[in-house]
């Protein structure tokens, strides 16, 4: 279980300062319909996306525990980032992270629902099943993330 206190001891382990309340669980987006059913019955990566001091950063969960690795999957310094957008998706959230030369495309699911589906079983803050972190940030971090590129 990865609580918000893991989460941030892990993240500062690796080198980074991240802002408080501004983690999320998220995966990549999928390309298509097709894709989207596959990441449903086949293995889908989850990794806790966090805005730090000056960065953007991706750590992955590991496959057997709902626990954060201590690696570093992806790292866009905020300079880089051109724009974000953001949109429901069904049950989800699509964020689009614009750079120069790419689009990184990311998936979070939604807060209503999320006790009942991975994003809440990744960010449990106790063992009571229903107090999870991704909730509790959803907003502030989504409402943040729109922000960046905004200057």
């Amino acid at each position: 279980m990865a609580n918000t206190k893991r989460v941030t001891d892990v993240l500062q382990q690796i080198g980074f300062e991240p802002e408080e309340g501004k983690t999320i669980v998220v995966s990549y987006a999928p390309e298509n319909l097709s894709d989207a059913i596959k990441k449903i019955f086949v293995w889908n990566s989850f990794y806790a996306l966090s805005l730090c001091k000056e960065q953007l950063v991706l750590i992955p969960y590991g496959h057997f525990w709902a626990d954060v690795k201590k690696e570093v999957a992806l790292e866009l310094p905020y300079s880089s980032i051109v724009g974000v957008e953001i949109r429901e998706t069904g049950i989800n959230y699509r964020i689009d992270i614009k750079l120069e030369d790419e689009v990184i495309s990311l998936s979070a699911q939604q807060a209503e629902l999320s006790d009942l589906r991975n994003s809440g079983m990744y960010s449990l803050e106790d063992w009571s099943g229903t107090n999870n972190w991704h909730k509790n940030n959803l907003k502030r971090t989504l409402k943040a993330l729109g922000e960046l590129a905004i200057a």
